[in-house]
Order: structure tokens, then sequence, then C-alpha cells
């Protein structure tokens, strides 16, 4: 089987001949570095690259890359065509197409919102095309103002509600007073979730880097979603580590003398007969 493909052209203004401005062109290149990367870990597959196969400056503007693994065996480092990075890109950019943006995770949805955003004075036209290397052709998706109404429509429809959510704090960020940091959900795992924190929680968050922790705070989600996509913290508290959490058999013996000598089979019987009573 053939290589699999992604490619994004861009084309500039008539005014301009069609060409680009560099700036322009560079601050492109890096939102679709971007959106390949979110998919890539979107698909958890591991050390996955993505190689320039063909690049032109031409109206327009194209920029072709394949998808690659990196697998090491005892014949040393093997270069492997990747499918589950492209197929997560073809499944989130068809979830834009038919209208079901509530199914994209906010950090895709972030990137692509990105990569579409453009001055119509400096570009004139942009899209993405995914050719598949099974002879199944390629599907293109154009990033023009369709395209953007179904992101806007995922974006900025949201809500809000208090609320407190668990997770593994990381990624800190103090840059200029951004402090910001990220937390990982584990039960069911999610995707991460960007968290604002006020100043006088800033010697917690920085101790607290790489615990799971309890935010409560302003949770924003976008329609349909089970998890926020950010949260405005009012309060955080550090969990206790896994292994001093109390055990099933931690819990033998607490309540001891509560069924009156009678036996447990007995007890839950009467038990169960006065809620049927009760009913």
């Amino acid at each position: 089987m053939g290589s699999q493909r992604i490619i994004f052209s861009i084309e500039g203004p008539k005014e301009n001949n069609s060409h680009l401005e560099l700036s322009v062109f560079t601050e492109k290149i890096g939102h679709f570095l971007a959106l390949l990367n979110e998919n890539a870990r979107e698909s958890s597959e591991e050390g996955v690259e993505f190689h320039i196969t063909h690049l032109s400056h031409s109206s327009p503007a194209t920029i072709e890359c394949e998808t690659v693994t990196r697998e090491i065996g005892d014949a040393g480092a093997k270069e492997c065509i990747d499918t589950s990075a492209f197929e997560t890109l073809d499944k989130n950019l068809n979830y834009i197409k038919e209208g079901n943006t509530n199914k994209l995770s906010p950090p895709v949805l972030s990137t692509m919102e990105r990569l579409s955003k453009f001055n119509p004075t400096k570009v004139a036209r942009a899209e993405l095309q995914l050719v598949r290397g099974d002879g199944r052709g390629k599907t293109v998706y154009r990033l023009d103002d369709r395209f953007k109404e179904q992101l806007s429509n995922a974006l900025y429809k949201e809500e809000r509600v208090i609320s407190t959510i668990d997770g593994k704090l990381e990624q800190i960020n103090i840059h200029n007073r951004a402090n910001t940091f990220r937390i990982y959900p584990s039960l069911p795992p999610a995707s991460r979730i960007s968290c604002e924190f006020p100043q006088e929680l800033l010697e917690k968050v920085q101790s607290s880097l790489g615990y799971f922790v309890s935010v409560s705070g302003e949770c924003l989600y976008h329609p349909d979603a089970v998890f926020p996509y950010k949260i405005i913290v009012q309060e955080m508290a550090v969990l206790p580590p896994t292994e001093e959490l109390p055990h099933m058999k931690d819990l033998f013996g607490l309540a001891s003398g509560c069924t009156n000598g009678k036996s447990s089979e007995q007890f839950i019987r009467e038990m169960r007969d006065k809620w049927s009573r009760d009913a």
C-alpha cells in the first residue's frame, strides 16, 4: 500500500498575483503542524513523524506530508507508514463537514480554528486534502466560510457550570502572569483541561505539579461535551496518593456488631423485605 499524504494548500489574493506574504505562509505552516500534532496525540500512536514529500511556492503554495512512525527493532530503526494519525485527522475533519463538531476534542477544535482563520485580504482560499494510499482517491476539505461557521458554532455556544473536576496537574505556565495549568482526568480518560488560577493559588499550584488534584470553579463546556475544556479556578485541593487511599480490606471489622448477632444473610434478607414492604 502506498503512503497516505496530507496536503495543505493556501493561495494569496489576486491583487498580489495569488502569491502569499512570507509571514502569512510561516504562520499558517505553524498552525498546520499544530493540527497534525494534536491529531497524532489523539490517535494515541507514539512516535508519529510528518515528513515533507512535496513543497511548492507556486499559486497555490502547497506543502505535502506523509505520516510515519519510527520503530526500533533488532535491525535498528525502521520507518513505517502510519495510518492512525491520518485516520484520526480524516475523522475529525469529517465531523466538521457533517456538522458533528460536538464530537471534537477542545484541543483539536482550537487548532482547526487557528488554521482556518485568516485575513481575506491576505489569503484568498485554503484547503486540506487527504490522499489515501489504497487507491480510494482523495478527500478535499475546504477551509471556507461554511467550515468556519461550523467551528464557530461549537466554540462559542458554550455552557458555564460551577463544578469540580479531578485530574493530574501538569504544564504550569506563569509567563507574564498567564497563570494557567493543565489537568488530565483519568476516569474515564479525557483530553487535557486548561485551568486559569488566581495569583493567591500560585504557591499551591507549583507545589502540586505532578499530583492528582481536585479543581473547583467555573467550568466551560462545548455543546454535549462530557468534560469542560476550561476551568476558571476558585479552589483547589491536592488528593492523597493512591497508595494512601483505603482498600476494601481496611474496612473489614469497622462496623462489627451492626447485625445484632444475626448472620449476614439473615440481616440482608430482613433489610430487603423491609424495603419491599415500604416501597
